[in-house]
Parts: C-alpha cells; sequence; structure tokens
C-alpha cells in the first residue's frame, strides 16, 4: 500500500534517483534519446536548482513500504514545480494523487490558482486534473530545445 508523507532530509538522494529514473523510463516517449540524456541529469548537473527547489517549496514523498518511489513539489505556494514517479510505479494513480496533494496544500495556503510548466509526458495528466493551457515555450538546455506547457488551475 503507497503511502504519502513530508519530505525528510534523507529522502534527498532518493529523489535524485527517482527523478533521474523517471526520465529514462518514460522520457522516450515523447523526447529524443539526447534530450532523455540533458533532462534526467537534471538534479546532477545542476545539483543547487535541484536541491532549492525540493528544500525550499512543500515537497511530499509517496512510499511503498516505507521506501519513497515518487514526489512532488509545491514552489512557491502556487506553482508545482515537479512530480516524478519510478518508471516502475508509473501508471497507478501516483502523480495524480501526489498533485491532488499539492492542490490541498495550495488552497490552505489561500492560493487561488495554481501553475505548472508541464513537459510532453505530464501535460495530459494535468489536463485530466483540470489544468489548462496557457502558453507553449522552448526551452533550451545544453544546446537542445524542449517544449514546455504553461498551464493553470483555478482553485475553488
Amino acid at each position: 500500500m503507497y503511502s504519502s508523507r513530508n519530505y525528510q532530509e534523507t529522502d534527498f538522494s532518493s529523489l535524485e534517483l527517482i527523478y533521474h529514473d523517471s526520465v529514462m523510463g518514460q522520457g522516450r516517449r515523447g523526447y529524443s534519446d539526447e534530450q532523455v540524456q540533458v533532462w534526467a541529469a537534471f538534479p546532477y548537473l545542476f545539483r543547487d536548482d535541484f536541491s532549492r527547489l525540493v528544500r525550499s517549496g512543500y515537497t511530499r514523498v509517496m512510499t511503498l513500504h516505507n521506501i519513497p518511489v515518487a514526489f512532488a513539489t509545491l514552489t512557491p505556494d502556487n506553482c508545482v514545480a515537479l512530480v516524478y514517479v519510478l518508471a516502475e510505479h508509473s501508471g497507478r494513480g501516483l502523480a495524480g494523487r501526489l498533485c491532488e496533494e499539492m492542490e490541498r496544500e495550495a488552497r490552505r495556503r489561500g492560493v487561488r490558482c495554481l501553475t505548472t510548466d508541464a513537459s510532453v509526458l505530464s501535460r495530459p495528466m494535468f489536463e485530466q486534473r483540470g489544468f489548462r493551457l496557457v502558453d507553449q515555450q522552448q526551452v533550451h538546455k545544453a544546446g537542445l530545445s524542449f517544449t514546455r506547457f504553461i498551464m493553470e488551475k483555478k482553485l475553488d
């Protein structure tokens, strides 16, 4: 049975691994091999940025038998910044459950509109959760171009 809890400092290396595994395991469904390699390396090549997102935001960790298998981060109060699931646990609704927790926390903080920068892979999940497309952008990393979708959801 999966359960979720608040991020603990001892989770950090597990979250790096979850991020990397998620991108490597699922990224080729929407990205080239080169893009996947660059994207998957983010927690290692840009460790300070990854650390800041995870540690300064509201981060929830989904576990199975107390072992982290997924996580999501709300940072600042109105942006779902990270949602990643180990590839072998994908398709089980974990990302949706974590997004629901991010939405609850955002509402608790008084947020009226939640945003995210969705990937090609995460866009359908966010759309299923009621997010709507606001804009599409091209982001350049390591000489490669990545499409991201700026999305928002009005909160009641």
